[in-house]
């Protein structure tokens, strides 16, 4: 039914969902959208074999695989545009004060 590959694709993306929803808060939305993507894809690649092959197959890749890509590069801009360009630096500061110990 499932293959082992993408079995564990699948436990670790419902496994990522507990870092998405403690801190989704705290990181853009755009992130939190391509990783509900990259959920769907996985999601789609284990049940095409069970039901709906062509139209799974489809939603794995056009929903999932192209909408993260196009959301994690809005993501980008937007990281880009807060960050860079107007010199906000509260999206990290918490993560790098971990990181360096402040």
């Amino acid at each position: 039914m499932f293959g082992a590959q993408s079995l564990v694709v699948l436990i670790i993306a419902v496994v990522g969902l507990v870092p998405v929803g403690l801190y989704y808060r705290k990181i853009p939305p755009w992130f939190v959208v391509a990783y509900g993507f990259l959920f769907v894809a996985a999601f789609a690649t284990n049940f095409e074999n069970v039901f709906l092959p062509t139209a799974m197959n489809l939603i794995e890749h056009f929903v999932g695989n192209l909408g993260a890509g196009i959301a994690f590069a809005v993501a980008a801009y937007a990281y880009r545009q807060k960050r860079i360009v107007t010199g906000d630096a509260d999206a990290t500061d918490t993560a790098d004060d971990a990181a360096t110990g402040a």
